[in-house]
């Protein structure tokens, strides 16, 4: 059983912390704690987990050569150093598989790389209809894009991903298990909307492509906002200035999000979420505000 003496001045983070930003279930690091010695964290005087900056990178590339076929019983015996040996030559001697066909499912991603020869198969209704009606992909890389993700889609995507090399799950609220759940059986999950920048770089990486979160721009600036709150509407319910309001609000948490996640090394995993999920939250309200203003007859301003 390999134990980490480490110096209790040096980075350390929580068990959940580590979850967050290996994407590996607490429950999996405590499994593997017991029955492995792998990363057998510090205990505070309270008895509280913590694991330092080395056995965050030696979880990572355990999570990393388990999922290329290693054997976790054989992985758990290597230091960081062999681990990291062996990835670079993992890397090295097996050439990523690039997909050749691609399914779009949803809405929205059917409507993603148009005239691109690689699309075999374009569905633009509701992923549940697509299971109800088909269920059945023949491509080597899939797309498939829901608001949600309910245990029947979630199955779907684990049988899929037991056939097809690549499956992408874009959402747009998700539970933490449920997104732990998916990383488990291989599948990406991507916090949407997902353009064909998005799609390429999955494609072309398997998977592993990093999202930037600028593709849902502000359609409205501050100043905007601000004169929309103070405006005197018709409707009785005043919903254009508190949508405004809320606007501002959600805008503001965004940005907070963002930089907790640039200053806060521990929390990176999940202030990214709550941007993306503020970004999204944002974007309906956006939508909410222009059905309004309309309904009123309220001048507004958007940017271009």
């Amino acid at each position: 059983m390999r134990h980490f003496s480490g110096r209790f001045d040096m980075q350390q983070f929580s068990i959940g912390a580590t979850a967050r930003m290996t994407q590996i279930p607490a429950h999996t690091l405590r499994k593997w704690e017991s029955r492995h010695g792998i990363a057998v964290p510090i205990r505070t005087d309270t008895g509280r987990r913590v694991y330092t900056e080395e056995q965050l990178e030696l979880l990572k590339l355990i999570k990393l050569l388990t999922g290329s076929g290693h054997a976790l019983s054989h992985l758990a015996d290597l230091d960081v150093d062999a681990l990291r040996v062996l990835a670079a030559l993992h890397q090295r001697d097996t050439p990523r598989t690039k997909a050749r066909s691609l399914t779009l499912i949803g809405p929205n991603v059917a409507q993603l790389l148009l005239g691109n020869p690689m699309v075999e198969t374009r569905y633009s209704g509701d992923a549940a209809d697509w299971l109800r009606e088909s269920g059945k992909v023949g491509t080597d890389a899939v797309v498939i894009e829901s608001p949600t993700l309910p245990d029947a889609l979630v199955q779907f995507a684990k049988e899929t991903r037991e056939r097809v090399p690549l499956v992408v799950v874009a959402y747009a609220f998700a539970a933490r298990p449920t997104l732990s759940t998916l990383a488990d059986a291989g599948i990406t999950a991507v916090q949407g909307p997902v353009n064909d920048r998005d799609v390429l770089l999955h494609l072309e990486t398997g998977g592993d492509a990093p999202r930037e979160h600028d593709d849902l721009p502000k359609r409205f600036s501050t100043t905007e906002l601000s004169r929309i709150a103070r405006l005197n509407p018709r409707l009785q319910c005043e919903c254009p200035n508190h949508i405004a309001k809320l606007l501002m609000d959600i805008s503001a948490f965004e940005k907070y999000s963002r930089e907790c996640a640039s200053s806060s090394p521990a929390d990176t995993a999940l202030h990214a979420q709550l941007g993306d999920i503020s970004a999204s939250a944002r974007r309906l309200f956006e939508d909410a505000l222009i059905a309004v203003a309309a309904a009123d007859g309220l001048q507004i301003s958007l940017r271009t």
